[in-house]
């Protein structure tokens, strides 16, 4: 009887030794890299943007925040010079006081231009409207 147990046992280690196992959660995260949006893209947090982008929240009306809401990865600005060039539709950024996207009245970000609707990135719920002196692609309804 001690001689089957033997061959049992090392089977039984053997098996351990050539396979793997796995303790714990599984969360996709670690596994799969996320996909990132470049300047301008649709985000839902810092982490869905590009290094040195961050996700910031449009609102329109701006006087109704609750109204409609979205997200675009971008950056802080000074002056138009300081927002990048869309990849979507290739035309300027322009450097908007977020006040007059749903924000503090003290920060200013690159939003991205527009001639028509079709510059804007439509699917996500962006359209081209008449904002602060420029055509910008911005949440509508």
């Amino acid at each position: 009887m001690r001689l089957t147990i033997i061959p049992s046992f090392i089977a039984l280690f053997a098996s351990l030794l050539s396979g793997c196992i796995f303790i714990g959660e599984y969360d996709d995260q670690y596994y799969e890299p996320v996909p990132q949006s470049p300047i301008y893209g649709v985000c839902y947090d810092d982490i869905d943007c590009y290094g040195g982008l961050y996700c910031e929240e449009l609102a329109l009306p701006a006087d109704h925040y609750t109204d409609f809401v979205n997200a675009i990865c971008t950056v802080d600005c000074f002056d138009d010079l300081d927002c990048p060039f869309s990849e979507f539709n290739g035309l300027p950024g322009a450097c908007v006081d977020h006040a007059f996207l749903g924000g503090p009245i003290t920060s200013r970000v690159c939003v991205e231009r527009c001639e028509f609707d079709v510059d804007c990135d439509i699917g996500a719920g962006f359209g081209c409207e008449f904002i602060a002196g420029d055509r910008l692609c911005v949440p509508i309804r």
